[in-house]
């Protein structure tokens, strides 16, 4: 297939991405404490009322509101009322009920009961009556039964992530499994002649694979199945018989190098010898030589050798595909604006991506971006907050000008 030597925007190769994440419909069940983070292959309702009856907001005295409303006369107390142990014994509309937080107040046991008084708006006399100092209004400190949540009220949709917030709701129903889609299996390549493991003795004249340890955690974050598939020497034979072989085997494929357009880039050779390339070269810096096509059908994404470009286009390109493709149809990437602290000219047609810091210049917050700008250099992501986008329709940025302000934080949450 012959490639454009125009360069793609970076919001048609967003659109490329997003429209051929075709999700795993593979679904397996698990336990509610193993769930988080895991995308919902089902729509979850409410098996029960909750509070599954009135009960108490508050340490007090339970009433009818009517019976005893203003009255300045001791009311008596009928009994007491625990969490988990709820007063069952005789009462009537005259009287009241002692009740702690949480206990419940049985509406068809006692169908007149409608206010709480708070215990330190009362008088209390021998444990066995009560004067209420400080009248409370109609319906006061009572939770009621189906406040929170009615049976068969939809609390969680399908294709949504399941967040540690939300497990609260689903315990609070009592849910002990839960339907989800299967993790996507990643299987991630380094390329080139002069890479060794990061953990291996140093080698004359090589350098260690800072890239694939980098976006094994980054994929895991994303809660992927990552395999580490080794690396790759600048041969197109090795090459295209590693990533065929192992492209049925895996949902989404990564390599990191050997996408430019030199002789020895071999992951974009085999791209394009195979007709199946969906874009190759974006209008992007860093992360310009980014390739992304299929292998038997299963997507494949070489990302930039430099470390900072494949660790920016994993966080602006590959994340919201990722997350796509593992079922999860809410994710966004999020992002604040904050005034620029610097000035710069660039390049029109181009999106560019800058690491930069959230300073603070005079009880104002700024975005202020790193002063080296090269693709190879890491401090100046591990100096940095996050990533300031500088769009590509945008030549001249001044200081004040509001601009995209990307958290690493945020990018994988």
């Amino acid at each position: 297939m012959k490639m454009s030597k125009k360069l793609m925007p970076i919001a048609k190769a967003e659109k490329i991405l997003l429209e051929s994440a075709f999700e795993i419909k593979k679904i397996e069940t698990v336990s509610l404490i193993n769930s988080e983070n895991r995308v919902l292959a089902e729509n979850i309702y409410s098996s029960i009322n909750l509070p599954e009856e009135n009960n108490a907001a508050v340490d007090g005295y339970a009433f009818n509101y009517n019976k005893i409303k203003k009255s300045k006369n001791s009311i008596k107390i009928a009994g007491e009322s625990c969490p988990g142990v709820p007063f069952l014994g005789n009462a009537n509309p005259n009287q009241t009920i002692k009740v702690y937080t949480g206990a419940l107040i049985i509406k068809r046991k006692y169908p007149f009961i409608d206010t709480v008084v708070m215990e330190e708006d009362c008088k209390i006399k021998n444990n066995k009556s009560i004067v209420i100092s400080n009248f409370p209004n109609f319906g006061a400190n009572i939770r009621k039964k189906g406040e929170d949540l009615k049976i068969n009220e939809l609390i969680l949709k399908k294709n949504r992530k399941i967040r540690t917030v939300d497990l609260a709701q689903l315990s609070s129903i009592g849910k002990k499994k839960i339907k989800v889609y299967k993790k996507i299996k990643v299987g991630i390549f380094s390329t080139g002649n002069e890479l060794q493991e990061f953990n291996s003795k140093k080698k004359k004249y090589h350098i260690y694979d800072s890239n694939k340890l980098t976006l094994i955690s980054l994929f895991r974050k994303l809660n992927c199945d990552v395999i580490d598939l080794g690396i790759i020497k600048d041969n197109f034979m090795e090459t295209k018989k590693r990533i065929v072989n192992n492209s049925k085997n895996f949902d989404l494929l990564i390599t990191s190098g050997g996408i430019s357009s030199s002789s020895e880039d071999k992951v974009s050779e085999l791209l394009v010898s195979t007709g199946l390339i969906n874009f190759w070269k974006l209008a992007i810096k860093p992360g310009r030589p980014i390739a992304f096509g299929k292998i038997n059908k299963t997507p494949l994404i070489g990302l930039p050798g430099n470390p900072v470009a494949a660790i920016i286009t994993f966080f602006m390109l590959i994340t919201q595909f990722v997350e796509k493709l593992s079922g999860n149809h809410d994710r966004r990437l999020f992002y604040r604006h904050f005034p620029s602290n610097f000035s710069m000219k660039k390049k029109k047609g181009r999106t560019e991506w800058l690491r930069g810091s959230i300073v603070k210049v005079k009880n104002k917050y700024f975005v202020q971006k790193f002063s080296t700008t090269g693709s190879g250099i890491i401090s100046s992501i591990t100096k940095s907050d996050g990533i300031i986008v500088i769009e590509e329709k945008i030549t001249n940025i001044k200081k004040g000008d509001l601009l995209k302000f990307y958290k690493f934080e945020d990018l994988t949450n």
